[in-house]
């Protein structure tokens, strides 16, 4: 389901770009936001689950070390704002009916949820499969 949602809302996102009425430079400025917000999405959800597991491993063994430093974390978020603050300024701007913006920001919202859900998702079941490995050795 997560993938059928991510590909659902790549779709949504792609198709839309592809069949804006706008020159091709507007085109690929809304074509780069929306990879981007798919690579800040992913990178985003790997980092925070990071860091929230580090706390709890940093709590068992005083020795533990962070798998992501501080500024790693806050490129990670900054990349993400900049990816949402550049599909969204753009889409104001954008000379189209309101309801072609609208398009656009529920496609841009909907390809956020769905990478995220699709991050976790694949981190959950590869963790669950080394789970089961350990416990058939």
């Amino acid at each position: 389901m997560a993938w059928s949602a991510f590909l659902l809302a790549c779709g949504f996102e792609f198709v839309g770009i592809y069949t804006l009425k706008q020159p091709l430079s507007v085109q690929g400025y809304y074509a780069v936001t929306g990879f981007l917000i798919i690579i800040t999405s992913f990178l985003l959800q790997k980092v925070a689950r990071d860091n929230d597991e580090d706390k709890f491993l940093k709590d068992q063994s005083p020795n533990y070390r962070s798998r992501n430093t501080s500024a790693f974390t806050f490129m990670a978020w900054a990349g993400f704002i900049i990816a949402i603050l550049a599909e969204y300024i753009g889409l104001y701007t954008l000379e189209e009916p309101f309801h072609v913006k609208g398009y656009y920001a529920i496609g841009g919202a909907f390809l956020i949820v769905a990478c995220l859900v699709l991050q976790k998702t694949i981190r959950d079941n590869e963790e669950d499969h080394m789970l089961l490995k350990s416990e058939d050795e």
